[in-house]
């Protein structure tokens, strides 16, 4: 941890530098004030999300907000910045090869310098004002049909609705919370599915936001599995705030409902790294899954165990934490890392939904990737 934290500071201060560099460059600040006012601001801003999450159970809840809000807006900033800059910067890079950049005398390159400096700036500040305002505006409803094994007209009929990623804890807020589940309650789910990262504090400080979860209704139940960030914020506590939000969770377990269909739930594999033994799939899911139709809860979408899910028995595999990347260009990172970004894919002899989330992680912003409820419908395999 002390070796990822350092290599994460690192780059992150690089960064800042590059920024600040640009900054000064760009304006022709030589002002000694100026300049270390902005030497300050940019070792503040390095250190404000870590600041922030430590500080946020030791202050009052409106200095963690306001610390939280202004490193995360910071942190969305920053990358539009970043890519942006490298746009410019790649352009310059062509007109110079090109020839062109050496025919402008030094005002005239000194004056680009300045317009693409503002430029960037322009469309890297809308970039994240939009991204703010789709981040909290209401989530898009995605349907998909899945086809599974012994279908039945009770099964067709049944309203399975997915959400995840939701990261309750201080930017997600009760007004956030609350919001959230009104839609999904709005939409009469039979059955509501959660696969992972329900809670992102420590849920001490916020049992709380428990009762707004507790208000969603769904006759066959609502069941949850943890992500990585029960772990990150404490697994115990998370467990405590899930049963107050009468979420079921599906610690390596199932159960089976009277329509005949197979609910189960893994722990995320995150529980490794806290020395915590997982069981196999099969063992997860039960002997009822090789017969019935089954849903399986796994919140990190890694292709070997998605496909392995489905061998056991698995008809859909459901997760999340991808976020489908949340915030242009990054989704082109992830998209990389992950097979089963974003949407449903064929895995093995089954098929798993990754859904990119309600909810938003660091910064408070969606940028290509809007918030998403799924909406699941079971069908015949034939049928699809």
């Amino acid at each position: 941890m002390i070796a990822f934290l350092t290599i994460a500071l690192s780059i992150n201060s690089l960064l800042h530098w590059f920024l600040y560099s640009r900054l000064v460059g760009a304006l022709g600040i030589t002002s000694p004030t100026a300049l270390w006012s902005l030497r300050l601001a940019a070792v503040l801003l390095t250190a404000s999300y870590l600041l922030a999450r430590i500080w946020e159970d030791k202050v009052s809840e409106a200095a963690t907000y306001v610390m939280h809000w202004i490193a995360s807006v910071w942190m969305g900033l920053m990358l539009e910045l970043l890519w942006l800059c490298l746009v410019f910067f790649l352009v310059k890079i062509a007109l110079v090869l090109t020839g062109v950049w050496g025919g402008f005398d030094g005002q005239t390159q000194t004056m680009i310098g300045r317009i693409a400096f503002f430029a960037v700036t322009a469309i890297a500040l809308l970039l994240v004002g939009y991204g703010m305002y789709r981040a909290t505006a209401p989530a898009r409803i995605v349907h998909v049909q899945i086809p599974v094994k012994q279908i039945t007209p009770e099964l067709r009929n049944l309203k399975i609705v997915m959400a995840a990623d939701f990261h309750t804890g201080v930017l997600v807020n009760r007004r956030q919370v609350r919001r959230m589940i009104d839609q999904i309650s709005s939409l009469a789910p039979d059955l509501v599915i959660i696969p992972g990262d329900i809670v992102d504090r420590n849920a001490q400080r916020m049992m709380s936001l428990a009762q707004e979860f507790a208000r969603l209704r769904a006759p066959r139940g609502v069941y949850g599995s943890t992500g990585n960030h029960e772990y990150y914020v404490g697994l115990g506590n998370s467990l405590e705030f899930c049963r107050a939000a009468g979420i079921r969770m599906l610690m390596n377990e199932s159960v089976t409902l009277p329509e005949g269909l197979v609910i189960a739930g893994t722990e995320d594999r995150t529980a490794r790294q806290f020395r915590r033994t997982l069981p196999t799939y099969e063992e997860s899911m039960g002997p009822n899954a090789k017969t019935l139709p089954t849903i399986f809860l796994n919140h990190t979408p890694i292709t070997r165990d998605a496909q392995a899910a489905t061998q056991a028995g698995a008809d859909l595999v459901v997760s999340g934490h991808t976020h489908g990347g949340q915030i242009f260009p990054f989704s082109l990172i992830t998209r990389m890392v992950f097979e089963y970004h974003h949407g449903l894919y064929k895995a093995g002899s089954g098929h798993i939904f990754t859904t990119c989330g309600i909810g938003y992680w660091g910064p408070p912003m969606r940028i290509g990737v809007p918030p998403e409820i799924v909406v699941i419908h079971l069908i015949e395999k034939s049928e699809l």
